[in-house]
């Protein structure tokens, strides 16, 4: 299967063993859930999630078998792993990995690739590299016509001044 890196463990919370995670995931509603499996860095074995929940900005997690800091310490600074097969999409979705590096294009002309991908609290938006900068581009329908991951090409509608080339 594969797996996806959503997260880092930054901490931990209290003593009850729960690490606490930054994410970097793009389906976190469905990744941190109680029962599902991760993996960590440089671990070969899954990890089950006993307990999940939100605090602060971060996801305080436990896993079963582990809920005792001592037993958890060791795991501050691994990054976190999940599997690509436990999201489910919809046609028009898809991970933040299947956009990095794709072609933006507007009118058949090349603007530059997706370098990066960050929510910005109400919607993603693509931070895409052009010849001489990069620029935000709001991933919503006002701006994105086509997305083909087979080709690695989006297709973008850019208003005038968003590339200061107008």
């Amino acid at each position: 299967m594969d797996k996806l890196k959503i997260g880092k463990i930054i901490g931990t919370h209290a003593l009850k063993g729960e690490l606490k995670i930054r994410s970097n995931s793009d389906f976190n509603d469905q990744r941190f859930v109680v029962g599902h499996k991760l993996l960590l860095e440089n671990q070969n074995k899954e990890f089950v999630i006993k307990t999940v929940r939100f605090h602060k900005g971060n996801y305080l997690v436990s896993f079963e078998g582990l809920q005792d800091i001592n037993l958890v310490e060791k795991y501050i600074g691994l990054n976190v792993y999940g599997y690509k097969d436990d999201i489910e999409l919809d046609d028009d979705e898809y991970f933040y990995g299947d956009l990095i590096g794709c072609t933006v294009k507007q009118d058949e002309k090349e603007i530059g690739k997706v370098v990066s991908i960050f929510h910005n609290g109400a919607h993603d938006i693509l931070s895409v590299q052009t010849e001489t900068k990069k620029v935000s581009i709001p991933y919503v329908d006002a701006f994105i016509d086509n997305v083909n991951i087979d080709d690695q090409i989006i297709d973008v509608h850019l208003i005038k001044g968003f590339l200061d080339e107008d």
